[in-house]
């Protein structure tokens, strides 16, 4: 496990994944990583004109450095891993904010868990803004719904992954969509009630990464037709914890008391991720 938070902020995600899409964010978004979106390009041939981001909720750095072989039908699909650190706090509408505005929690003005609708410019505003089709997937009252709704895009929702993934497939092959932004939930679920490194957590674990193999494997079918880049792009971590301490814990209006997993600290499990970026 890592003993230092890793060096790119979770808020160079947007204009990195715009740069590989040929778009300039303007600021206050925080630049891209520019070496690694001109090694993207390069792999596409030119700039992508299609891009399905997989967002696996609370998958920290050491899980992967743990399990690897977890994350095989990921990394057979992806060719570039970036290490990002997460956002404090590490919570789910705090990373993702961060993430698709391009700003610190102070910037956004997200810093705990609360989900108010994001009057910021987003990813997604600028997409629509270059004439871009973006969509959401996500699952029933995910934070996607709530703090990106409003714009005039496509939402669509599911119960669980297996859904999400059902539906996904239906939209990559609609051909439809130039952006198609997924979240899920399970591995994150699973954590909270059972532990990060628990055989339910890591069962999940499992089958969202092959929901993301059978997602690039689909994508497989526009190869020549579309330059595809595709994420697999977790928010945060999560820690162990025992349900005693857990059971002092509480944010905002949500109740943690007697999770055996928890995030929104400071700690390096909670706040180093790792990101894979793949291209067709």
């Amino acid at each position: 496990m890592a003993d230092h938070y890793n060096h790119y902020p979770l808020k160079h995600f947007a204009a990195t994944v715009a740069d590989c899409m040929g778009l300039t964010l303007p600021e206050p978004y925080a630049p891209p990583i520019s070496w690694a979106s001109s090694i993207l390009k390069e792999r596409l041939g030119g700039t992508a004109d299609r891009v399905v981001l997989y967002h696996a909720d609370a998958v920290g750095l050491y899980i992967w450095q743990k399990y690897p072989y977890l994350f095989a039908p990921v990394c057979k699909h992806t060719s570039l891993t970036l290490p990002f650190c997460s956002t404090v706090a590490s919570f789910t509408p705090v990373a993702h904010a961060s993430m698709y505005t391009g700003m610190d929690p102070n910037g956004h003005g997200i810093h705990t868990y609360t989900r108010p609708r994001l009057t910021c410019s987003t990813l997604f505003d600028e997409l629509l803004k270059a004439g871009k089709r973006p969509c959401i997937l996500a699952t029933n009252d995910s934070t996607f719904e709530h703090i990106f709704a409003g714009r005039d895009m496509d939402y669509f929702k599911a119960s669980c992954a297996a859904e999400i993934q059902e539906k996904a497939l239906e939209l990559i092959a609609s051909d439809k969509y130039d952006v198609i932004s997924i979240h899920t939930f399970d591995y994150d679920d699973a954590s909270h009630h059972f532990g990060p490194e628990s055989k339910q957590a890591l069962n999940a674990l499992a089958l969202e990464a092959e929901g993301f193999h059978l997602l690039a494997e689909a994508l497989e079918q526009f190869r020549g037709q579309h330059r595809i880049l595709m994420t697999y792009s977790p928010d945060h971590g999560q820690h162990s914890t025992n349900s005693a301490d857990a059971e002092e814990v509480k944010v905002d209006t949500v109740d943690l008391s007697g999770f055996v997993g928890l995030h929104g600290s400071k700690m390096i499990e909670d706040m180093n991720i790792m990101h894979f970026f793949g291209t067709i």
